[in-house]
């Protein structure tokens, strides 16, 4: 809590510092190490380790086991794994800064990094997002790099050999005369005092899992590798996998089936829409005040509708019968494309008065210039003679009233 102590007990926590440290203290995007320090009796974990001040290296830690106190001889141990992990998002971090300038240009240059064990993220000058194509280029580029298996080689000189020699450095950085730089063959050389592989292959491969953008002219790429990287293309493909079982194709043949069922999907949408702009609209109404009592004791309605398609023809007559104040029947056309649409049709009850659907349709089609056919209950035509639909109606009009 901000105040020096002589010692931490078991259960404390406080921050530490080393005479000398293998821990690495966050800086230049890289995050700290963690791990453990041990002095005989006592055991301390180190939960992070940064510089408030340069070589100023504190460890933020919690004693578990005995005590931490001034003047103790510790053996520190760095989280190895943890640090291995870092060190393959880093040295990743250069080749992807360096792919992205052969593909995208030497405009482009790091506007900051975060590096972690789990993952790592690259924010870079650039005036528009990258294309499919782009990012898949990049991957390709940086992919190539890491499995040719380039030693790196990690050595100081001067500021002014380094800028002279085009090694790559942060934009507004403060650096000191000497310089470390990082080298994973000729086409990665940065300034760079944070940890790296011994050679690119140790990073296995890399997967570029998002580009989005940060501000203006500035995106940002995030991407795993190793571990990471086989632990996301695994979770793709269990997904890929569990998608294909849902719609019972193979793997490679989701693609293909998503397109097909969206398109159904779109057309179910469009027929939706419609149908709710016809219940919504005045045609039942309109529909409904033309209600006629056949001779036979059921109500009837024939008459002209603004309803185009065949399927909203029957929905139609489904809504009709259930406003119907009897059980009834109805024959309506309706054009679509210009040519004429015919339905009639009729409930148990009208059909047991004499009602008869398919009848009326057969005899109705030659005024249209069609025919069609169906059932008592009911049956559908359609024809080429739009003009006809006032002659076909009143055929029925004379059949049924």
């Amino acid at each position: 809590d901000g105040e020096r102590v002589d010692a931490l007990a078991a259960g404390e926590t406080g921050e530490a510092l080393l005479a000398a440290t293998p821990f690495y203290a966050e800086m230049g995007g890289e995050v700290g190490d963690t791990g453990l320090m041990e002095n005989g009796a006592g055991r301390v974990a180190v939960l992070d380790t940064r510089a408030p001040e340069a070589g100023l290296f504190v460890h933020a830690v919690r004693v578990d086991e005995g005590a931490l106190a001034v003047g103790d001889t510790v053996v520190a141990r760095v989280d190895a794994n943890r640090r291995a992990a870092i060190e393959r998002n880093h040295t990743a971090t250069h080749i992807l800064h360096a792919a992205l300038r052969r593909v995208l240009g030497d405009h482009v240059k790091q506007a900051g990094s975060y590096v972690g064990p789990d993952r790592l993220r690259f924010d870079f000058t650039h005036f528009e997002a990258c294309t499919a194509e782009q990012l898949a280029e990049v991957e390709r580029e940086a992919n190539d790099h890491i499995m040719a298996a380039v030693p790196t080689t990690i050595y100081e000189t001067s500021l002014e050999e380094a800028r002279a020699a085009g090694i790559t450095g942060l934009f507004g950085e403060k650096y000191g005369e000497v310089v470390r730089v990082v080298e994973a063959g000729e086409a990665s050389r940065e300034l760079c005092g944070g940890c790296h592989v011994g050679n690119t292959a140790e990073i296995g491969f890399l997967k570029i899992t998002s580009e989005s953008s940060v501000g203006a002219n500035v995106r940002r790429i995030e991407a795993v590798t190793s571990f990471g990287a086989l632990a996301y293309v695994n979770k793709v493909e269990a997904e890929l996998k569990e998608t294909a079982a849902t719609l019972r194709v193979p793997p490679f043949d989701v693609s293909e089936r998503v397109a097909a069922d969206q398109k159904v999907l779109k057309d179910f949408r469009t027929k939706a829409k419609r149908a709710k702009e016809m219940v919504g609209g005045d045609v039942f109404n309109e529909l409904l005040a033309q209600v006629q009592m056949a001779p036979a004791g059921y109500p009837v309605i024939i008459a002209r509708t603004e309803v185009r398609d065949g399927g909203q023809l029957r929905n139609l007559w489904d809504v009709l019968k259930s406003r119907m104040e009897a059980p009834g029947a109805i024959v309506v056309a309706g054009v679509k494309d210009g040519k004429p649409l015919l339905l009639a049709a009729g409930t148990d009850e009208a059909v047991a008065a004499g009602f008869d659907a398919g009848a009326l349709i057969k005899a109705m089609g030659p005024a249209v210039q069609g025919g069609g056919g169906g059932k008592p209950a009911m049956a559908q035509a359609g024809g080429k003679n739009a003009e006809g639909i006032d002659d076909a109606l009143e055929i029925a009009r004379n059949m049924v009233l």
